[in-house]
């Protein structure tokens, strides 16, 4: 019995194991695929049901897939109609796997295993490993579901064992519901629908559950493997909840027709794969014509379940306040998640221009003071920074903190740096306006050449700032050279406005109030340029290394 229970547990560990193995190497393998699949999403829900089975397939994991969604409703990334038609094709693209499981390769598994283990162990390319790695998954998958295969071979002939399996035989409408329950029980305490259904086939194959008995645990399996998402939006806004309840009620009332045409289910079920022939097949079959045929019921009623969920979950009114389209449920797609950092940065850049022009705009208009419509403008502005910073560096650590490649950690830390430099970089945006208008408060108004001077270098951060964002969404760095020799230019202009007014503060008719804050005028400018050096260096630094 012992040596039952240790090849078994043995073999469930391993396949779990080469699950998760493959399942995070697909992810990274189909990489920047992920988001230009995303990127095809539209009202047109066909199109975001593609969209989930290339994601699913690609990702080897429909609880990925559907916590995915939920979390891109959670960040506002798409809609609840998108997310819905996405959850949808994430059931059929699940069903791959199960045609993996089928294959009766068991045998192979282990020197698969073994092979892609040593090309992992002496390859030194990144890329390489992480495709040996999938592979190792895969056979690991194979090799343990031929663990779980011979361990359970011995139970056929104990009685006992055969009593217990019996209580849950699909030879009835009661029957089948009973087992289905047991399917559902099993996938929401594993949380993973590849799992039982790779037990499943091992069981049927041993011969201690019918093949009816298998198609109702598999059944009750598409309920099970929905308890992921349902966790995932706990805590989450109203439409990620919604996606998440949608998730398992299209599950739940696809089960419920098929349990309740159980006998004729199974009889078009045998006119498509006999399992007399296969019965691995069969079950993979079984698995694949439920969830094709309940999204081909369910998705002309994709957009009536949004309205009815919109009205069962009602928004609590509380809306927490966020600037970016990033969520920790987001954190299973890590390549989506940096990618989407960097858009983030993208933006923060585009608003911080927009700050540094208001500014210019002062200058080059003559103006005596900001307007207060502009001075809010700035500390609005500020303000969203500061969440801006906060958040791209919460989910960045997250991504941090799990098995990404060297170069998406290299990204991630350079989306959390850059961030913190733009969130420094608006504080010192905002005292150049307070002073600006402090100037306006006291009457002082700035001579002609400080003026000018100040035009320039805030002209030149700004173009600056045009430099950088081409060379960060490009990651040229070429681009970024550039962007060093007029960091020099800046630099040196700003010593040279520094030296003249010191050189001549002696023969200016202005107030010791006028001089100091028009020296801190010109420090900030300085503090700019240095911060925005800052972000130049990530770039030339690893260049140069």
């Amino acid at each position: 019995m012992l040596e039952i229970l240790m090849k078994v547990v043995g073999g469930l560990g391993l396949f779990l194991y080469g699950m998760e193995n493959m399942s995070g190497g697909m992810q990274k393998i189909a990489g920047k695929r992920l988001k230009k699949i995303l990127t095809i999403l539209t009202k047109n829900r066909l199109f975001a049901i593609i969209a989930g089975v290339f994601i699913t397939v690609l990702v080897q994991s429909s609880s990925v897939s559907t916590v995915m969604a939920v979390g891109f409703v959670n960040a506002s990334l798409l809609s609840l109609n998108q997310a819905l038609g996405l959850i949808l094709g994430a059931k059929i693209g699940t069903t791959v796997t199960g045609w993996l499981l089928a294959l009766n390769i068991g045998k192979f598994g282990l020197p698969i295993a073994g092979m892609a283990a040593i090309f992992r162990m002496f390859s030194k390319d990144e890329k390489t490993k992480m495709k040996a790695s999938t592979v190792l998954g895969l056979g690991l998958i194979f090799f343990g579901l031929e663990l779980m295969s011979k361990g359970l071979e011995p139970i056929r002939s104990m009685p006992e064992f055969v009593s217990l399996f019996s209580l849950f035989t699909a030879d009835s409408y009661l029957g089948a519901i009973k087992a289905a329950l047991v399917g559902v029980f099993i996938t929401a305490i594993v949380q993973s629908s590849a799992a039982t259904l790779g037990i499943t086939i091992t069981l049927a194959s041993q011969g201690l559950i019918t093949y009816p008995t298998a198609v109702a645990l598999v059944l009750g399996e598409n309920i099970g493997t929905t308890i992921t998402a349902f966790l995932a939006s706990l805590g989450a806004n109203p439409n990620a909840k919604r996606a998440a309840y949608a998730n398992s009620i299209i599950s739940i009332l696809g089960v419920c027709w098929a349990l309740a045409i159980f006998p004729l289910y199974l009889k078009f079920l045998n006119s498509v794969a006999n399992p007399q022939k296969n019965l691995a097949f069969a079950i993979a079959t079984a698995h694949t014509m439920f969830n094709i045929i309940n999204v081909i019921l369910f998705t002309p009623f994709v957009g009536y379940l949004g309205k009815f969920l919109c009205k069962i979950v009602k928004d609590d009114g509380k809306g927490t306040l966020k600037v970016t389209k990033l969520d920790k449920l987001m954190v299973k797609t890590p390549t989506v998640v940096i990618e989407q950092s960097k858009q983030e940065v993208i933006n923060m850049n585009g608003e911080i221009k927009e700050m540094l022009e208001i500014l210019l705009d002062f200058y080059m208009e003559g103006q005596e003071f900001l307007s207060d419509d502009k001075l809010k403008r700035l500390n609005v502005i500020e303000e969203r920074m500061d969440l801006y910073q906060k958040e791209i560096t919460d989910i960045g650590y997250s991504i941090l903190s799990v098995d990404i490649s060297s170069e998406m950690k290299n990204d991630t830390r350079k989306n959390i740096e850059i961030s913190d430099e733009y969130e420094t970089i608006s504080d010192y945006g905002v005292r150049i306006g307070k002073i600006l208008n402090k100037f306006a408060e006291s009457e002082i108004k700035l001579t002609s050449v400080e003026r000018e001077k100040l035009k320039n270098l805030n002209s030149h951060i700004v173009d600056l700032y045009e430099l950088i964002n081409v060379g960060f969404k490009n990651k040229d760095k070429t681009i970024f050279a550039i962007a060093n020799e007029k960091c020099n230019m800046i630099l040196a202009e700003y010593r040279a406005a520094k030296e003249l007014h010191l050189e001549k503060i002696s023969t200016l008719d202005i107030t010791v109030t006028q001089s100091i804050g028009y020296l801190d005028l010109l420090n900030y400018y300085r503090r700019l340029r240095d911060h925005i050096f800052n972000i130049i260096e990530l770039y030339l630094v690893e260049d140069d290394e």
